[in-house]
């Protein structure tokens, strides 16, 4: 993951409380893409439309939008709620991920909630 990136971005530097992604089908094929926004610029267009890609540039498919939730769950996102829209023909599925709360436990040491 350390060298994966959104719109040229580090997943490991992006440090927000909020994200959302969507998922992109591709026709004829098992796979997903998705499309992450964490609020980065788009004024100059947008790079690979904000999917994740590899440090060789390709873009990053997922088995199913499970398999992505649980990308993100390593990545230290939890997730809030999901939408499924129709559009010109098309569903949509979106979900809103935040970023994990850390919680001191009796000790005092650092543990995820």
């Amino acid at each position: 993951m350390q060298s994966q990136t959104v719109d040229n971005v580090l997943l490991s530097e992006i440090n927000v409380a909020y994200i959302e992604f969507t998922e992109i089908g591709k026709i004829f094929s098992p796979k997903v893409r998705i499309q992450v926004d964490f609020g980065q610029d788009r004024s100059r267009g947008r790079i690979n439309e904000s999917q994740i890609t590899d440090s060789n540039g390709r873009v990053i498919e997922f088995n199913s939008l499970v398999d992505a939730l649980n990308f993100f769950d390593q990545l230290g996102y939890e997730f809030l709620e999901g939408n499924r829209s129709h559009f010109e023909g098309v569903n949509v599925n979106q979900y809103l991920l935040r970023r994990k709360k850390t919680l001191l436990d009796s000790a005092g040491n650092p543990r995820q909630n």
